[in-house]
């Protein structure tokens, strides 16, 4: 009867249902999804183009090595959160891009862009390498093998150092030209290199998105999920492996190559085992599982050093990378970028296209209006 309350029992509390909180609700892969997507891809690419003629000479390039470093840190992200895989030698296949790019442009006369595209091919090549070494050991072995190959690049750099510069570092011979559009005076061709470095990294990303929610890497986290299902369901688990950390260290390489644009000098002490440790150390903290974890490492990797030399701090940088490293696993063990997300989803909802679908078809009036006949009426 309307206007009567339940009756309870004697020290009973009828609890209030729980107040929930509305969510901001989107479906993936919808007309708004591509819309947010592709704005927030466009606005973040003209503010941080923009910042080169916004921040004084240095802050403009510690930027441009900060857009260089993600692109580096989305393959071992890749390869580490993506496949599963340890890789502690990923500054081997950065330097490998550096060295292609400083030595195709140097010494045979690349054009620039040239150079910077020749940096992934030879990173891929080397990291099938890599991973054809990592098929022929144990899985427990994998982290002193990649180890080894971190402390034995410095060595060989400098054992061919009539090619390569040894110690001394080989340095670009001439500088990328402007188009004269932009009207640069010479000491202004950072502006430039800032342009075009910001332009390859949304291509890497959009790539590297492409190739997340491609096939290679759907069966890329399959054998990384239970390599025995893989095989079972018809994957080549020998060739996954070697494609991702061929993936891996294109990206890697790539990364290298926009590095000399901005630093044009590279030398074997600028692509040691620390500065490998420190890319690992960066992801992990960043978060390894997702590509904003690369993009946060790198920020990591330049606000660090440069907070440090500002502050006067001898302290070295790797230090306090793995000392962020204990404390990100303490707090937030999946990264700092899945603790954004996790936040993030408590006030935007992504659905699915598949749930979003069933959810519609269970609301429809054929499927909400139908009712089972009970045991009484059969």
């Amino acid at each position: 009867m309307s206007g009567v309350e339940p009756a309870s029992s004697p020290g009973v509390t009828v609890a209030s249902a729980p107040v929930r909180r509305r969510r901001l609700s989107i479906v993936e892969g919808s007309a708004s999804w591509k819309v947010l997507i592709g704005g927030s891809i466009a606005v973040t690419f003209l503010v941080v183009a923009a910042l080169a003629w916004v921040f004084p000479v240095l802050e403009a390039r510690l930027v441009s090595r900060f857009v260089a470093l993600g692109v580096a840190l989305l393959g071992l992200q890749f390869v580490v959160g993506r496949a599963g895989q340890l890789s502690l030698c990923h500054g081997v296949f950065v330097g490998l891009g550096s060295y292609a790019t400083t030595i195709s442009i140097s010494r045979y006369g690349f054009p620039h862009l040239a150079g910077v595209a020749l940096a992934p091919v030879v990173g891929f090549a080397f990291g099938c390498l890599v991973g054809l070494l990592a098929l022929r050991i144990r899985a427990n072995y994998l982290g002193p093998v990649t180890l080894s190959v971190a402390v034995v690049f410095p060595m060989f750099v400098k054992r061919f150092g009539w090619f390569t510069g040894g110690s001394s570092g080989l340095p670009l011979v001439r500088e990328m030209q402007a188009p004269g559009l932009l009207q640069l005076e010479p000491g202004e061709l950072y502006r430039w290199n800032h342009l075009v470095i910001v332009a390859v990294a949304v291509l890497a990303l959009l790539v590297m998105r492409n190739v997340v929610f491609s096939l290679v890497g759907s069966s890329v986290k399959a054998v990384a999920d239970n390599a025995l299902s893989a095989a079972t369901s018809g994957i080549d688990v020998r060739r996954t492996r070697v494609l991702a950390y061929a993936f891996g260290a294109a990206f890697g390489a790539l990364g290298g190559g926009l590095l000399v644009l901005d630093t044009p000098v590279v030398g074997a002490d600028s692509y040691t085992l620390f500065q490998s440790l420190g890319y690992y150390a960066a992801v992990m903290v960043g978060g390894a599982t997702s590509m904003l974890g690369a993009v946060i490492g790198a920020l990591l990797l330049v606000l660090v050093p440069w907070t440090m030399e500002s502050q006067g701090l001898r302290a070295s940088p790797q230090l306090v990378l793995g000392g962020l490293l204990v404390l990100t696993t303490l707090v937030a063990p999946a990264g700092v970028a899945v603790a954004l997300r996790n936040r993030v989803s408590s006030l935007v909802e992504v659905r699915h296209p598949i749930e979003e679908r069933r959810r519609t078809a269970g609301a429809s009036p054929s499927v909400a209006h139908y009712r089972a006949p009970d045991e009484h009426t059969r």
